[in-house]
């Protein structure tokens, strides 16, 4: 009876070091921190959506405030961008129709390299 209880002690332990460690841990790959100002022809553009995608893990995203600013999200509340190059998609749906000129959104020609720390990294974009 003392061994069952024991095993049984331990079987519980071991599920509750599971289960912590998987509620407090992150995947996440290093990340910098990212943040920019979006214009078009000069203006901030606001409600756009930047996306940065590096080659072979989870890209991040964020959306543009009235000024252009914006901060890339990496999942949930986990702010940043992984480390490295990303090929960059800004794109603007008004009625369900792009846009921003397909250079920028759909066919994007944008890169970015995101450094370890905080990244400034700002576009400026024209109507071409």
């Amino acid at each position: 009876m003392q061994h069952m209880r024991v095993v049984g002690s331990v079987v519980l332990c071991l599920g509750l070091l599971v289960s912590l460690s998987a509620c407090g841990g992150s995947d996440a790959p290093p990340l910098g921190q990212v943040k920019g100002k979006v214009t078009l022809d000069g203006a901030p553009l606001a409600d756009a959506n930047v996306t940065f995608m590096p080659e072979t893990i989870r890209g991040s995203s964020g959306t543009t405030d009235s000024d252009g600013n914006y901060e890339l999200t990496y999942i949930r509340d986990e702010k940043g961008a992984a480390i490295g190059n990303h090929k960059v998609v800004i794109s603007k749906l008004v009625d369900e129709k792009e846009t921003i000129p397909p250079n920028y959104s759909d066919e994007t020609e944008l890169t970015a390299v995101v450094k370890a720390g905080p990244n400034e990294i700002n576009f400026d974009l024209t109507e071409n």
